[in-house]
C-alpha cells in the first residue's frame, strides 16, 4: 500500500511518532528502521532517507524529548517567578513533567544511547542543553556563571533528572519527586550562594 502523502517534517513526525510506539509495545531492541518503516506503512528509503541510521533514529526521538521539555520550561517560566525558590519549582515541575509524559521509552532511549560509543557527545550535548536552560533560569537570582559553576549547574541537573527518572519508574509520586528536587536544589544554591559571597568579603 502506498504511503500516504505527507511533508518531509510531517512525514518525520508520524516516523517518530511510530517508533515510540514499537518502543511502548515491543522495546528498544524491536526498533531499527527496518520495523519502523514496516509499522509506519512507508518504503525502507524513506526511513533511512530521515534518520541514517538506528543510531540517528534514536537520538531524533531523544532530542524530540528535550526539545519538549525545554519548551515546557521556556513556557512555565513566562510567568516569570519573582524567587529562586519559586524558578526552582518551575524547572523541577517542568522538566519532571515532561519526563513522565515521555513515558518509560524515554528511560530505554537513553539506556540504548548510553551503550553506544557514537552516541556519548550526543548526550553530553543533551546534558549541556538542560545546563544552558537552567542556568538561563537562575542567573538572574543565583550568582551562577556558566563555566566556573559548571559542577554546581550539572549537580542540580542531576537532582532533577534523578528524581524525574524515578518518579517514571513509579518509585516516587509526582509530587514527592518535584518537593525533593526543590528542597535539595535550593538548598544547594543557597549553601553556593553563601560560599561565594563568603570568598568575597
Amino acid at each position: 500500500m502506498a504511503a500516504t502523502r505527507m511533508s518531509r517534517d510531517e512525514r518525520r513526525l508520524q516516523l517518530l511518532a511510530t517508533a515510540a510506539e514499537i518502543i511502548r509495545a515491543d522495546g528498544t531492541n524491536s526498533l531499527t528502521l527496518v520495523s519502523l518503516a514496516e509499522r509506519a506503512g512507508v518504503s525502507r528509503p524513506i526511513a533511512y532517507d530521515h534518520f541514517k541510521s538506528r543510531e540517528g533514529l534514536l537520538m531524533a526521538l531523544y532530542r524530540e524529548y528535550d526539545q519538549r521539555i525545554g519548551r515546557a520550561i521556556r513556557q512555565a517560566l513566562g510567568d516569570r517567578p519573582e524567587s529562586v525558590d519559586a524558578v526552582v519549582s518551575v524547572l523541577s515541575t517542568a522538566y519532571i513533567d515532561g519526563v513522565l509524559a515521555a513515558g518509560a521509552e524515554c528511560d530505554e532511549v537513553h539506556a540504548a544511547l548510553s551503550g553506544s560509543p557514537e552516541t556519548r557527545d550526543f548526550l553530553r550535548e543533551s546534558r549541556e542543553f538542560y545546563v544552558d536552560e537552567f542556568h538561563s533560569a537562575l542567573a538572574p537570582f543565583v550568582p551562577l556563571r556558566r563555566r566556573a559553576d559548571f559542577a554546581v549547574l550539572t549537580g542540580i541537573l542531576g537532582t532533577v533528572e534523578g528524581v524525574a527518572r524515578e518518579a517514571a519508574a513509579g518509585r516516587l509520586s509526582r509530587a514527592a519527586a518535584i518537593a525533593g528536587s526543590v528542597t535539595v536544589v535550593v538548598g544547594a544554591l543557597r549553601r553556593h550562594a553563601e560560599l561565594t559571597a563568603s570568598t568575597r568579603s
